[in-house]
């Protein structure tokens, strides 16, 4: 497959050109996306699969806590406290992989993308039951939303759902979503399923919205608190959540 998506000069990329212009059916592209999807982790249930559409140091809303809102949005978190983008400097690895991810997110096409990973899950000997998009950067325009709801629609047809958070509010193509639970993470504005919002805990649980209880559990002192994907507030979309400033 030739991509028309100019490759980042990132290491790992040169063996994914490779193995993506030698990649001729679904499932070549599911083993190379098998490379690309994690599943679960620290806060995430492992039968959440996590895909970032692109980087924290590439997201389109970056700093905007600090310089004023971007073309697409304005993000919550100032960028010291933005854990994606403190993964990206700790670990070595992460910032490259990520921007990875983005080069074949640009590549592939919704369908071919959506069935492959529906390949990829079939072949899992446990059970997957969503998706999460993003945990790292945002969406950057419309056709991130659309191509998203379509990989959301395929997914669906199997039982697995797929959730995302954006703070991109500008972007007008989210009152097309059909299949995708969007948790808004802008109170100025309306769009998605429900807002996701970070407040200081001191001034008491904001009306309307109800604490994330895996932040709630772990500032409590819990050992093991629930997880996403086991709590499904986020997925199913139902209600506004907050969690507490870190």
């Amino acid at each position: 497959m030739e991509c028309l998506t100019e490759a980042p000069d990132v290491d790992g990329i040169d063996q994914l050109v490779s193995r993506m212009k030698d990649a001729e059916s679904v499932s070549d592209w599911s083993h190379i996306l098998a490379d690309y999807i994690s599943w679960g982790n620290s806060k995430i249930a492992k039968h959440v699969g996590i895909f970032n559409l692109n980087s924290a140091n590439d997201c389109p809303n970056k700093k905007t806590q600090e310089n004023g809102e971007s073309e697409t949005g304005l993000c919550q978190v100032p960028w010291e406290m933005c854990y994606a983008g403190k993964a990206e400097k700790i670990y070595p690895n992460t910032l490259d992989y990520r921007r990875r991810q983005e080069f074949l997110w640009d590549c592939l096409d919704a369908d071919t993308f959506g069935k492959a990973l529906l390949e990829l899950i079939g072949r899992k000997r446990n059970d997957v039951t969503a998706i999460r998009l993003s945990e790292a950067g945002d969406f950057r325009h419309n056709g991130d939303i659309y191509k998203a709801d379509r990989v959301a629609e395929i997914l669906a047809q199997e039982g697995i759902d797929v959730y995302t958070y954006s703070a991109s509010y500008k972007l007008d193509g989210w009152s097309d979503v059909e299949y995708m639970t969007v948790m808004e993470s802008v109170t100025k504005a309306n769009y998605g399923d429900a807002n996701y919002t970070a407040f200081d805990k001191s001034d008491g649980k904001p009306e309307g919205f109800v604490w994330c209880p895996h932040d709630l559990q772990k500032q409590e002192g819990s050992d093991d608190p629930i997880k996403c994907g086991d709590c499904r507030l986020c997925i199913d979309g139902d209600v506004d959540v907050a969690i507490p400033l870190h």
